[in-house]
This record gives C-alpha cells, structure tokens and sequence, in this order.
C-alpha cells in the first residue's frame, strides 16, 4: 500500500496489484476462456434498439432573417410545402415520410424511425419570391419524442460577388465580403467589399453611421444594378458584421488590362481592389471631356484614373497631379460605359514614383 495525492490535495492509501500474491490460475483460466470465445466466432451483436419518434414544425417567411417568426416583423406563415423524410444520403423517403404544412404553417410527421434524417422541402411548393437557403435540413429522432423544426424562407440565399454580377440586373441579392472602402471614403453613401471571387461597389445610406471600416467583413442583402455599365449594389441591408476580419491587399495590374476589363463588369479586375505601378499621366484631367478623369499608361495599354469628390477638390487636381509623371496607385477596377477605369480610395492611395 501505498499513498496518493488526488487533486484536493487529500492523500488516500491506493492498493497496488503488485503487492498482491500472484495466481497463475486465475491468468490460465482466462486464456482458455478467451480461446473458446475464438473458437466459437464472433459474439452476438448487441441489442438493437428500435421505436420511433416525430418531427413537427412550422413553415414561415422570416422578413428580418432573425429565425423567430414575429407578424410584427413581417413574417407570415406559408402552407401547403411539402415536406419529405429520407433516410439519410439516400433516396428513400420513410413510409408515412411525407406530408405538407397546413393552413397555419404547421406540419407533422409520425413513426419516423430513430436517427439523424434529411428533411427535404419541396420548392416547387414554395412560393416564387421565397427561398429556401438551407434544403435538406438534418433532422435528429428520438424515442418516443417530438423533434421541433423551422423551416426559414428568406428573401434570398448568400452567394458569391461574382454569381450576382451573372444575375440579371434589378434581383436581390446576399452577398458577404470585406470592406476594401468604408462608406463616404470616396462618394457619398459609397463603399466597395470583395470576396475570393470578386468585388463590388455599394451605393446605400444604410451603411452609414455603423462603423464600418476597411478590413471588417459584412453581409449585406442589396439589389444589384449598373450605372453606365458599371457594377453596383443599392438599398443595402446589413445583414451581419465581423470587426477586423481581413488586411485587404491590392491585385497588381497593368493599365492595359485595366483598360481591357472595362467591357463586360463581370471581369474580375472590376469592382476589385487594385494597384497599378509607374503608370505615366500622359494628359490633364479635362482633357477627356470630364474634369475628374486623365488617360495613364504604364506602356501596356491607357486606362483612366478618376478622382472623386470625396477624394481631392476636382478644381486642384491638375495641381496635385502633373502632366509626364508616374504614379503609383491603389484603387478600385471601374468603367464608365466600357472605358476602363480606376478610382483611389485618397490622396493616401497614389504616391509619385520615377517612370524609370
């Protein structure tokens, strides 16, 4: 015998087996045990265990994404889904699997067999301006009990910067992606997010005022739109906010494919945040006919850089700005009515450089 300290500090004596008289017996009995258990195969599997439970739930339109239906928020119930249990990663719908919500959104589906269960809605019962963004639903049964389950239709389901640029103009949209320009940065109301996929300009009051800043990831429902062939997101909803999520960093690019990726918004070099280098002002700004925009060239191919308002006083332009230099610059891949563009989100994004 011996002592022990457990973790109260207590010492307590602990029997060793090793003090203990040796029984070879006993260890012989035990191997010839274990040897007929061999010689008789493989023991029974244990008791399966069988029953049922149910799965009851409520079908609604949830307005403001919160997950609890509230009229007062807009919510609304939505009947006749149908609803459809399947063994899981199977085909096969459970006997009596089946069934629809009813005039009050409610449905319910009896002798489900134990287990975790896909949950299908059918779309095709679902009305037009609903989605359903989460189709199966995984569902758990237990004995004898009632499993509880929502079934959310939203206004629109999250995708990617680049599939809502492929939509056609005017649909709602979920986007989610990191601020690369803070609301007001260079226009009023106008801010720009980007994800792996593509960037996009947002032009919403809505975002003002919520202290979003550059490096913050956001999730925003919006409608997408264009304003002379240039991308945007308008009446934007905030969706969810994660402060300090990502160091956005500029996609290097040559003026040339600025000025290529123009034609069509859904090239990944618009809405993107970029950075051209040693790009030579080869004219003023006016002399394209607007007094915020001059030609740039870095040999490859001329592009324009525009400045906006919340940027520099468009009067002082071709002063902080001279006619023959280089410029570094960081900004966002832009067009007007094709001509490729690029807009700096400050004074703090262009740096002269020597064209050599």
């Amino acid at each position: 015998m011996s002592a022990m300290t457990n973790s109260h500090g207590e010492e307590r004596a602990v029997v060793r087996n090793d003090h203990l008289p040796r029984r070879p017996g006993i260890a012989r009995i035990a191997l010839v045990a274990a040897a007929a258990l061999v010689a008789c195969g493989n023991p029974a599997p244990p008791l399966a265990i069988t029953g049922t439970g149910s799965i009851e739930g409520l079908v609604f339109f949830d307005e403001s994404e919160d997950g609890v239906f509230d009229p007062s928020d807009g919510d609304f119930v939505i009947s006749g889904v149908g609803i459809a249990i399947r063994n899981r990663g199977t085909a096969e719908t459970f006997p009596n699997g089946a069934t629809q919500s009813d005039a009050n959104g409610r449905f319910l589906v009896q002798s489900v067999p134990l287990g975790t269960h896909d949950m299908f809605v059918d779309t095709l019962t679902v009305p037009a301006d609903v989605n359903i963004c989460q189709n199966p639903l995984r569902v758990s049964v237990f004995m004898n009990e009632t499993r509880f389950t929502n079934v959310q239709g939203r206004p629109g389901c999250l995708i990617t910067i680049a599939e809502a640029k492929d939509l056609a103009l005017g649909a709602f949209v979920v986007v989610r992606g990191v601020v690369t320009s803070s609301p007001n940065q260079i226009e009023n109301d106008w801010s720009y997010i980007q994800d792996a996929t593509a960037g996009t300009r947002i032009i919403s009051s809505s975002l003002d005022g919520l202290g979003i800043a550059v490096g913050d990831q956001i999730e925003v429902g919006a409608t997408s739109g264009a304003f002379s062939n240039d991308f945007e997101l308008t009446s934007a909803i905030l969706r969810e906010l994660v402060p300090d999520f990502d160091d956005p960093q500029p996609l290097v690019v040559t003026t040339g494919a600025l000025a290529a990726s123009g034609a069509s918004f859904t090239d990944p070099v618009q809405g993107a945040f970029v950075r051209v280098e040693r790009a030579q002002l080869t004219g003023a700004f006016g002399s394209l006919g607007n007094s915020q925009n001059a030609p740039i060239d870095d040999g490859s191919g001329g592009a324009i850089v525009r400045v906006d308002d919340g940027v520099a006083d468009r009067n002082q332009l071709n002063t902080l700005f001279t006619v023959g230099n280089c410029y570094n610059m960081n900004g966002f891949g832009a067009n007007f009515n094709g001509a490729g563009q690029i807009f700096p989100r400050s004074l703090a994004d262009v740096e002269e450089v020597p064209c050599n």
